[in-house]
């Protein structure tokens, strides 16, 4: 947007704030340009917003795979690269491949779900923020950019669902 501007409104209940956001849609702005800050996580179909598909399954899956065939490669290729045999004992046995295989798999995944959920809450992130203190204490606040002509619209719909305090937000250090 080359001409926008940005308000931020603070509603004392997430079904005052889910009505603004639908007649914000109404006036076309997309949820893109809508930002719902919360002190307490609501889903978003609550506020009326598009549910965000996560990337985080498919990260661990991966990690559960690439885990899985270390451990393989390391129960059952690696004593093949390496031979030794011992008593007429099978190179690999089934139950020493099994564990070790299991263990590769379960450490690869937890550390992918880790590293997922820092991939997916875009950790670290540095900068000043748009934020308005009372979120703290339980308020919903509503940060919309739109383009200038829009501005008395936004407002008169943000004021109608008892949007309060709004103003054109300043970025703070959090």
């Amino acid at each position: 947007m080359s001409d926008s501007s940005t308000l931020l409104a603070l509603f004392d209940e997430g079904t005052k704030t889910a009505e603004a956001i639908d007649e914000l849609h109404a006036l076309g702005i997309s949820d893109d340009n809508m930002t719902v800050m919360t002190g307490v996580p609501y889903p978003e179909r609550a506020l009326g917003r598009h549910v965000e598909w996560l990337r985080l399954p498919h990260i661990v899956l991966a990690g559960a795979i690439g885990g899985m065939a270390f451990g393989l490669f390391l129960a059952v290729i690696t004593p093949h690269l390496y031979r030794l045999d011992v008593g007429g004992h099978p190179t690999v046995s089934f139950a020493p491949a099994a564990v070790i295989t299991f263990v590769f798999t379960m450490m690869a995944t937890i550390i992918s779900t880790f590293l997922g959920v820092l991939w997916e809450m875009n950790f670290p992130e540095f900068g000043a923020k748009y934020y308005h203190k009372l979120v703290t204490d339980g308020r919903l606040a509503v940060l919309v950019e739109f383009e200038k002509p829009l501005e008395n619209s936004v407002r008169q719909v943000l004021e109608a669902h008892g949007g309060e305090q709004i103003q054109k937000p300043e970025e703070q250090p959090l």
